[in-house]
């Protein structure tokens, strides 16, 4: 080998140098991009609770008929939007149609009767009212009549006992006295006839006013009595709109009605099915009323404030952004509601760290996306502790 061969390249030399700085520089930043990354998460997961078994929860509601009876119409299916009071389903309502006709007539013929009476009313009203009139009339003449036949009879009773003191002193003649003694009785007969007119008139009186006219001898009843008879009829009549308002309800009942607006999640019937009461028609959500519900370690919960703003990861739309904040922190484990719950008879004892369900509002995003169900991650920002949670 050459001497020249063996003399250093002073170039290599700087480029090897270079290259080795340069590696050493990226190991350097990312090791140091590492350790900020690391310092991040770690104070990251210090500040958040997180759960990644989080679902979409709503108020299902179960929509049922109220009656009993085969279903004519139904056409909806799993998603289809129903409007708050939309027909879910139509039953059949023949007889009850038939049912609430009878009734109608029935209240028509009872207001048709009330009508009459009080027509009735009006007009004995007026006819015991001129009776009334009459015998108060014919009893004011018989009691003027009386009044002069009594004047009469102490003129006549007057004028005998003259006679008879003139004819004891032979100052009038036998035949005087005798013809002032008729006069006497004639006199009492007038008014004997004449008081006995006035207690018959007294009678007539009485009688019209408790209904019983004379002239023309005819018998009307007394306004108390068709009063009476008028508030009968009026409580019949509220009998029957009673009963017609409870057909009507019962014809109502028959066509199911949506309680909400809200999306179709499931069916459970057919045309022509027979349905029972209460028997569930269809299930269906409100799209607004949804929320999280997070199961959250029982070693965390002690973090978690009401109000804490929440992260909102949505498995179904990862490119979407929703926002919540802590609004219901439970109060028992969800190993509470198991439907076969672990008493432990054996003994044999393993700690399981339970989890407690926590409920998310949702503040940003569109909740009318998120089904009941979905898959949701959350993060709890518990660096935030409102006054008062």
């Amino acid at each position: 080998m050459s001497e020249h061969d063996e003399t250093p390249n002073p170039r290599m030399s700087r480029a090897g140098s270079s290259t080795a700085y340069l590696k050493l520089a990226v190991v350097v930043v990312l090791a140091i991009a590492a350790l900020v990354w690391l310092v991040q998460w770690i104070q990251y997961r210090r500040n958040h609770v997180s759960a990644d078994d989080a679902r979409v929860k709503t108020a299902e509601v179960t929509v049922s008929s109220r009656v009993p009876g085969r279903v004519l119409e139904f056409s909806h299916i799993g998603g289809d939007h129903l409007k708050q009071g939309a027909v879910v389903a139509r039953l059949y309502s023949r007889p009850q149609e038939l049912k609430l006709q009878e009734l109608k007539d029935r209240v028509a013929g009872i207001r048709a009767e009330i009508d009459y009476q009080q027509q009735d009313m009006a007009m004995t009203g007026h006819q015991l009212q001129g009776g009334i009139q009459e015998a108060k009339r014919l009893l004011d003449t018989d009691q003027a009549a009386m009044q002069a036949a009594k004047a009469g009879l102490e003129q006549a009773r007057k004028t005998f006992h003259r006679s008879e003191r003139l004819f004891r002193k032979h100052m009038v003649s036998g035949q005087q006295r005798d013809l002032d003694y008729y006069h006497l009785l004639s006199a009492q007969a007038d008014y004997q006839r004449a008081d006995r007119q006035v207690k018959m008139d007294s009678t007539s009186l009485a009688n019209a006013r408790g209904g019983l006219l004379t002239n023309p001898q005819m018998a009307l009843p007394t306004r108390d009595l068709l009063k009476a008879k008028l508030v009968v009829t009026r409580k019949k009549l509220a009998e029957a709109q009673a009963a017609l308002q409870r057909e009507q309800v019962q014809l109502d009942d028959r066509v199911v009605r949506s309680p909400l607006d809200g999306v179709v999640d499931k069916t459970f019937i057919q045309p022509g099915e027979y349905v029972s009461a209460g028997q569930p028609i269809l299930m269906m959500h409100a799209p607004d009323d949804v929320w999280i519900e997070a199961n959250i370690k029982e070693t965390e919960v002690d973090e978690l404030r009401k109000g804490q703003p929440v992260s909102i990861h949505v498995d179904a739309y990862p490119n979407q952004t929703f926002r919540g904040h802590v609004r219901v922190i439970g109060h028992a484990a969800t190993s509470q509601f198991a439907l076969l719950p672990d008493p432990n008879p054996s003994g044999n004892f393993t700690k399981i760290t339970q989890r407690i369900p926590v409920r998310i509002a949702i503040d940003q995003g569109h909740k009318a996306r998120l089904s009941p169900g979905m898959m949701v991650e959350v993060d709890v920002d518990v660096s935030n502790r409102p006054t008062g949670g």
